[in-house]
């Protein structure tokens, strides 16, 4: 097969992927794990693991893990990394868009959920959706980052990592672009952290109001 018969077919892969997705976002099925929408088709996941042990990031280090630029995507994220004893990471997830023009970017933390009987001492797991149409974050994600906000160093302990699984190519950024800008410096330490498991159940990160339910 030759360069171009085969580039013709990949193209032809991602349009049926976003109208797929397209068809699905449509119908307004949001419910936990149910907006990430695995495999279909001959869609084919990407996967990017980021060993993090050894690694110490200085105040304002930025440690780039994933870049589809200019496609904004959907997948999942897993995190083991340095944490408080709220389960907040040292560290600050932060996706969007980084783009060469300043007033083109657009980024925002990360909404994570924690995993405790995944976590070890020294180290938390969480988990996140990107993007996170019930909690927040940039609706966008074309870049995934982490940045230190924290004002001190932070040395990520042994087995500490990142993996990315993308799902679907959602659009283009040069049809879609953010119309405000919101730059990684503009952002506060520490990202919002929901638990599935505590005694609080108005922190379980489903991001609306159940019927009959209070603000």
């Amino acid at each position: 097969m030759n360069n171009l018969k085969l580039r013709n077919i990949r193209l032809l892969v991602v349009a049926a992927g976003i109208a797929a997705i397209g068809a699905v976002y449509g119908s307004s099925v949001f419910a936990s794990h149910s907006f990430e929408l695995g495999v279909a088709g001959s869609n084919i996941p990407q996967n990017t693991h980021v060993r993090l042990d050894g690694l110490t990031l200085p105040p304002g280090g930025v440690l780039p893990l994933y870049d589809a630029s200019p496609n904004f995507v959907a997948g999942h994220f897993l995190m083991r990394a340095p944490c408080d004893e709220n389960h907040v990471p040292t560290i600050t997830v932060i996706a969007g868009h980084i783009d060469e023009h300043m007033h083109r970017t657009f980024v925002d933390k990360v909404p994570l959920y924690y995993i405790d009987h995944a976590s070890t001492a020294g180290s938390c797991v969480w988990h996140a959706h990107t993007p996170d149409p019930l909690n927040g974050g940039a609706p966008r994600v074309t870049d995934i980052d982490l940045i230190n906000l924290s004002g001190s160093d932070v040395t990520f302990n042994p087995g500490d990592a990142v993996d990315i699984n993308i799902q679907r190519a959602l659009g283009s950024m040069q049809s879609s672009p953010y119309e405000e800008m919101q730059l990684p410096g503009e952002l506060t330490h520490g990202n919002t952290v929901y638990d599935l498991n505590d005694d609080n159940p108005d922190n379980d990160g489903f991001g609306f109001i159940e019927e009959g339910g209070e603000e």
